[in-house]
Parts: C-alpha cells; sequence; structure tokens
C-alpha cells in the first residue's frame, strides 16, 4: 500500500513538469540574477531595487518579432533611461553564440544593454517560454507588467514604475 501510494505521488510530480515552467506574474516579486553584458559588465538586479525600475527583453537573434521590436526598444531606452529606467535585453542562448549576438547587434543598431544568456538560468528562472518576452519590474521589485509586445503606454505608467 505505502509503495502504491509512493508511486503515484512520484508521478504527479513528474507530470506537473519542471519548475521552470512556472512563469514569473504580474504581481510577483521579481526574482534576483546576475549576468554578464556583453560589454562584461557585471549586472546584478537586486542593485536595482528600491532604486530603479527594471526593463527587461528576452529575445534572440532567429526572432523576426524580436527584429521588429529594436527600433521601438531604442527609442524606449533613450527615452526612460535618462530618467532613471535601468533596461537589459537578454539573448535567451537558444541556437545562438556569443558572436552571432555580437554581429546582431551591430548590424541591427542595438544601443541598449545585451547579456547573452548561454545556461538559460535567468530565462527559466522567469518561466520565459517565447520570445520576445517583455517583463517590466518596478521600482519595489515587483513585476508590472509581462508580454510579447512592448507596451504602448509606458509614459503613462512611468510614475508609478518609480514610486
Amino acid at each position: 500500500m505505502k509503495t502504491s501510494v509512493l508511486t503515484i505521488m512520484v508521478f504527479f510530480l513528474l507530470m506537473a513538469g519542471p519548475a521552470s515552467a512556472v512563469s514569473v506574474k504580474v504581481g510577483d516579486e521579481s526574482p534576483p540574477f546576475l549576468l554578464k553584458t556583453i560589454d562584461n559588465r557585471a549586472f546584478r538586479s537586486e542593485e536595482m531595487k528600491g532604486k530603479k525600475p527594471l526593463f527587461l527583453v528576452f529575445w534572440a537573434t532567429w526572432c523576426s518579432a524580436c527584429k521588429e521590436e529594436i527600433p521601438k526598444l531604442n527609442e524606449i531606452f533613450s527615452s526612460f533611461e535618462p530618467k532613471g529606467m535601468e533596461f537589459l535585453a537578454i539573448n535567451v542562448g537558444v541556437n545562438d553564440s556569443l558572436a552571432r549576438v555580437k554581429r546582431y547587434i551591430k548590424k541591427y543598431k542595438i544601443t541598449y544593454p545585451v547579456a547573452f544568456e548561454g545556461g538559460n538560468r535567468v530565462t527559466k528562472l522567469f518561466g520565459v517560454q517565447g520570445t520576445p518576452t517583455i517583463i517590466i519590474v518596478d521600482r519595489q521589485g515587483i513585476v508590472r507588467y509581462r508580454s510579447p509586445s512592448v507596451p504602448d503606454d509606458l509614459d503613462e505608467h512611468f510614475q508609478e514604475l518609480i514610486k
């Protein structure tokens, strides 16, 4: 009897899927992470908490929708970075290489900071399952926006993000 109950419990745990399938949702606290940007700068998300809102973009070079978003992302970065928003584009590393990402940045004139994540640790931490995925975290570390597209009304909500 005990063996069959244990077997059933193990079965249901396995069927529940990996922990990475759980995504960070709007209203959740953003998990802390550390990445190096392409220009070798350490990016510690915990340093933003209590100081700056954070705009994250999970993307890939082979993603056509990601390429279409670049002009809008460049515009958002140039408008909101001076106002105190931290920005990071995280290449998910799937079917990409660091060399390819560097060429892509140059070719498409990406002006915002980029990190290459070869191990998918942060991508899994946020439960990202498609690209692009935009996540905006307020100054207190709470996720306020999550979508596959860039928000059209960021101007209207920026003051809420810096509270």
